[in-house]
């Protein structure tokens, strides 16, 4: 409650006078130390936004308004953006403006009222992010199977650590473990979580990065949902995974990482691969691997069996090579004999046919013969030229016979046109323009009637 700044005066006191700077000092004092921070619900309008980067605007409902101020140092963590005609929650201290004499608000904290600043400041750094392609699927990096060393961002007292280690150690024992210690909750966590990004992919020293915390409220897990550090980890030289929270917990840095574990342990189950699993393997990989190895060994023992059949002692294979060789020499002197006696025979023969064979003899034998062709010749041709005249001598009486010629001899005569043409019929003759009547010796013409 406000203390009363005028007293009544007595009149035997003293009066007490107050400057106008006194009274509105001592009415902002004993605003702001007796009513102190207060939380206040409005619709914002005149907001006003400076370069200064202090917020000035008018906090309101339906029957009042209050000038508020949120100073650069406060608003910087309101995780939206207000406008006017936005309902809000304000957490704030009430104070005088002593200039002006108004009575205003100093914003401490805000979110819009309804819906928590949280969720709204969430899902708006994940629409930008999005937008600008720290999502895509085409960005994450593969996650070494088998991984040489592993370091954690997270709590160094935390339970995440504890359960991320345990699960390593169980399944694969043998991996080194860095862990680069950062705080996981508060308004410095994300700021930590950065710097220790930095240092691992400074030092290099490590095949994967796992960012991770346990469970918590949104608030407890805000740190994960800083911009700053989602490009960090889409920066970051090292494939990162992250792990934050429960399985229905989502932040920035499990989108924005290359994988994402729903738990701590399940991240640590994706790192490493069970041993266990792994020897199985090696030892089902080692059965058909001998089996395989004794099979193709079976099959060149066969090989090598039949080539060792097949090898002859050198001393056993000279001794067979030099039977072959007596023997195609005996062949060879026998072919050879064989080759001379039948030379041999060839010549003395074609010598006894030549000793029989006299040039004279067979020259006189060929020219009686030829005689004997001429004489033949000449029979023929005289015999063939006589029965030759014989048949001119009939053909040529023959043609005598038929021929118009003897028909004038024997006292007929031969009219034709003035075309040589034979008339045989008197209407023929009567018209023909001129008449030529041939005689055996001549011809005389004359016109038709």
């Amino acid at each position: 409650m406000i203390k009363p700044i005028l007293e009544p005066q007595k009149p035997t006191q003293q009066r007490k006078v107050y400057s106008v700077t006194e009274l509105a000092l001592n009415v902002r004092r004993q605003l702001e130390q007796e009513i102190g921070q207060i939380w206040i619900t409005g619709e914002i309008s005149n907001l006003a936004t400076p370069r200064s980067g202090h917020w000035y605007f008018t906090l309101k409902d339906s029957d009042a308004q209050l000038r508020c101020a949120m100073f650069k140092n406060r608003n910087r963590g309101v995780r939206f953006t207000p406008e006017d005609g936005q309902q809000v929650l304000m957490r704030a201290k009430l104070s005088l403006y002593e200039p002006r004499g108004d009575l205003q608000l100093i914003g401490e904290y805000m979110e819009p009222a309804g819906e928590g600043a949280l969720q709204i400041a969430f899902a708006r750094l994940k629409q930008k992010l999005n937008n600008e392609g720290l999502f895509a699927p085409e960005l994450k990096r593969p996650i070494p199977t088998f991984p040489n060393k592993i370091g954690i961002i997270t709590s160094a007292t935390g339970a995440a650590i504890r359960d991320v280690l345990t699960v390593l150690k169980r399944r694969m024992p043998h991996v080194p473990v860095i862990i680069y210690p950062s705080q996981v909750q508060g308004e410095k966590a994300a700021k930590t979580i950065i710097e220790q990004l930095k240092v691992a992919n400074q030092r290099n020293e490590c095949d994967v990065l796992l960012v991770t915390r346990g469970g918590g409220s949104l608030e407890d897990l805000w740190c994960f949902n800083d911009e700053q550090l989602a490009r960090e980890i889409r920066n970051s030289k090292i494939p990162v995974v992250s792990a934050v929270g429960h399985e229905v917990d989502t932040s920035i840095s499990d989108l924005v990482a290359d994988l994402r574990a729903p738990t701590p342990s399940a991240a640590a189950e994706v790192l490493v691969p069970n041993r266990v699993d792994i020897i199985h393997k090696f030892q089902t990989l080692e059965r058909r691997l001998t089996n395989e190895f004794q099979h193709k060994l079976q099959i060149q023992q066969a090989k090598l069996d039949k080539l060792v059949a097949k090898i002859v002692h050198p001393k056993q294979r000279l001794a067979q090579s030099e039977a072959d060789l007596n023997r195609l020499i005996k062949q060879l002197k026998v072919a050879q004999k064989r080759y001379l006696e039948q030379k041999t025979f060839n010549l003395n023969n074609a010598r006894s046919c030549l000793q029989s064979y006299k040039p004279e003899r067979h020259l006189e034998q060929s020219q009686q013969k030829l005689d004997a062709w001429l004489k033949q010749l000449n029979q023929a041709m005289k015999q063939q030229l006589g029965e030759s005249r014989q048949a001119f001598a009939l053909t040529a009486q023959k043609l005598n016979d038929i021929s118009p010629l003897a028909t004038l001899d024997r006292g007929y005569t031969i009219t034709q046109d003035e075309n040589g043409k034979a008339l045989r019929t008197a209407k023929d003759a009567k018209k023909a323009k001129k008449l030529i009547t041939k005689f055996k010796d001549g011809e005389i013409e004359s016109k038709p009637q």
